[in-house]
């Protein structure tokens, strides 16, 4: 039995992990042979959802706080209790550098432990300095108690090993993927057509990044850059609200740059929605300030979108000629950019790299790493 910890929950819910595991976690439950595997959610995120069987998967939502600095942890400490106790899991795998700080509870209850390092959560800028000291804590504490430890970018993984080098033969780097929107369109359930409607975008060239609306997403530096560059395709914005301040914040910039009349916030919507909107988009652009491994570009690269990017490590770690790169916090470089073309930032050959069913296995051999 191997439980999983530290993610609001799958199916269908946003979020890098959460993404990460909705397309991992299946593939190497549908590859094991008669090994089980259990999730854990959070009641809060997953709302109506009950426990969930597919195969050899089970999701199982379970207590969490309904508090941004408590929530995960509280979720993760009840998930470790269930996954020894309960589900009797030899392998508890965590996910992020906060529920990683219950590494030494569940080695103390006689399990092994997996940690995936999906980026420094602790540069985010929604947390204050007891926060981020915190969850600085929870890295340290994460490689330092599990037994095995994957870090999502190729950097990521070299600093760990460079931070913590009594543990180096323990650190590895396996990505996320981005064949997975790839599904969506082959078990589409409304024509493209219909998702561009319900967003005034048919007939229109369009600019789209895509991401919660939160401060180190960038969306403040695109829209400025966007209000200088004035270019004649619409800026749209897909993602849901992050349920903070920074929601209004980003309404205030849109009107205060006088450009409500060509950017469309969509909010949350579907995946299959999501890459309907990235297939006919002229440009994709992430001006993020954090990543882990930027799916979202990924999945833009998938499905044929020029992309352009911040100049962060994990954006650097995709590996694109530095024509796709501008450097972060410069709305200024990002409107020279706006104004095209774009031909040359077509980047299709990611998909090759990052795909779920290679990903999939190199983390099956983590595990059975740990069975020997």
């Amino acid at each position: 039995m191997v439980a999983v910890v530290g993610l609001r929950g799958i199916p269908d819910i946003s979020g890098g992990i959460e993404t990460h595991c909705e397309y991992l976690l299946p593939k190497i439950a549908d590859a094991a042979r008669g090994e089980q595997f259990v999730v854990v959610g959070r009641r809060p995120s997953m709302g109506t959802l009950t426990l969930r069987r597919r195969g050899n998967l089970t999701v199982v939502p379970l207590f969490a706080m309904k508090n941004r600095y408590l929530e995960a942890i509280s979720n993760t400490f009840v998930g470790v209790l269930a996954a020894r106790l309960r589900y009797r899991a030899k392998i508890v795998h965590l996910h992020a550098v906060g529920p990683a700080l219950m590494a030494p509870l569940a080695r103390l209850l006689g399990a092994k432990v997996v940690f995936t390092h999906h980026g420094d959560d602790y540069r985010r800028a929604k947390w204050n300095r007891f926060a981020q000291a915190v969850l600085k804590t929870g890295e340290r504490v994460g490689v330092l108690a599990s037994n095995e430890v994957i870090a999502v970018s190729s950097s990521l993984a070299e600093r760990l090993k460079a931070d913590y080098p009594g543990k180096a033969s323990s650190i590895h780097y396996i990505p996320n993927g981005a064949d997975h929107i790839l599904d969506e369109t082959r078990h589409e359930t409304r024509p493209v057509d219909d998702w561009l409607a319900d967003h005034g975008l048919v007939g229109q060239q369009y600019i789209v990044s895509v991401g919660r609306l939160v401060p180190e997403k960038g969306f403040a530096d695109l829209i400025r850059a966007y209000a200088m560059a004035r270019p004649s395709s619409k800026l749209v914005i897909v993602g849901g609200p992050s349920g903070s301040n920074h929601d209004k914040e980003i309404f205030d910039l849109i009107r205060s740059e006088g450009v409500t009349e060509n950017v469309v916030l969509t909010g949350a919507i579907p995946r299959e929605g999501v890459a309907a909107l990235l297939s006919k988009a002229s440009l994709f652009v992430l001006a993020s300030h954090h990543e882990g491994l930027p799916i979202a570009a990924l999945e833009a690269s998938a499905m044929g979108a020029p992309i352009l990017l911040s100049d962060i490590r994990p954006n650097l770690d995709l590996g694109l000629p530095a024509h796709h790169y501008v450097p972060v916090g410069n709305p200024a470089a990002f409107a020279a950019r706006l104004t095209g073309p774009w031909d040359d930032l077509r980047a299709q050959t990611l998909i090759e790299r990052f795909n779920w069913t290679r990903i999939a296995e190199e983390t099956a051999l983590v595990y059975r790493r740990l069975a020997e």
